[in-house]
């Protein structure tokens, strides 16, 4: 990763936890619309589990 200033490293940090915090809402609307999770529903909760694990890890290397 390129050189950033810290005020980048912020923006940057802003933006991904605005995604995260968007991709743990969709979760939530899933797992609200029906009593039981259908298979598909936990297919769709996994694969947006892993971006949110994705965007942890890209948060954390942000800073290091």
């Amino acid at each position: 990763m390129a050189q950033l200033t810290n005020q980048e490293k912020g923006r940057l940090y802003d933006d991904m936890m605005f995604r995260y915090q968007r991709l743990s809402e969709q979760i939530r609307q899933i797992r609200a619309k029906n009593f039981e999770v259908t298979l598909e529903d936990q297919r769709e909760i996994n694969m947006l589990e892993a971006k949110m694990k994705q965007l942890y890890n890209d948060s954390q290397r942000l800073f290091q």
